[in-house]
């Protein structure tokens, strides 16, 4: 791939993901609504990997176009692919918080995951829940939900996983 390509590529990806943002944001933060609640991840999150990625789209470009006039003496495309790599990394990792929700009802709730189907799970199907270590750091945990038909659910620390816990009121199940 050539010099040219590899900037527009790393201009275009940010650009994407706000568009992405913009699109996907709710004009008003509504959690609760009549007959459920929704967690997602927090907008400031959201926005913090846009924003990473506009800052490392600029430095690419600007180091890519001081390697082309000879500043450093590297290839443009050695630092292109760098920049772009991460951007590629960092627009699937908006994609899935951006996607990422849990909806809970009164008898059930709805796991939209990252990538892949929903999932509902009956809160009288819970056979147990369980604190994992999560992806995010070691002082994070996730929960991770096993409902009775062998399938399971994690559920992100990112989102307000103690409100998340008094809907489904199944303590009984929860392992300590």
């Amino acid at each position: 791939m050539d010099m040219a390509r590899m900037m527009v590529l790393d201009l275009a990806l940010p650009i994407c993901t706000c568009i992405l943002g913009v699109l996907t944001t709710p004009d008003i933060s509504e959690r609760h609504h009549t007959h459920h609640d929704t967690y997602s991840v927090s907008l400031v999150i959201s926005r913090t990997l846009m924003l990473v990625m506009v800052f490392m789209g600029v430095l690419g470009a600007l180091t890519g176009w001081l390697c082309h006039i000879g500043v450093f003496p590297a290839d443009p495309v050695v630092p292109l692919a760098f920049f772009v790599s991460f951007q590629l990394t960092l627009f699937l990792l908006a994609v899935a918080v951006v996607r990422y929700q849990v909806m809970t009802y009164d008898d059930h709730m709805l796991v939209r995951r990252a990538f892949g189907r929903t999932r509902l799970v009956r809160y009288d199907q819970i056979e147990r829940m369980r604190w994992v270590s999560s992806l995010l750091g070691p002082h994070l945990k996730d929960l991770r939900i096993y409902a009775r038909d062998g399938r399971s659910v994690r559920v992100w620390s990112l989102l307000d996983v103690e409100q998340l816990l008094f809907s489904i009121d199944r303590f009984d199940v929860l392992e300590h």
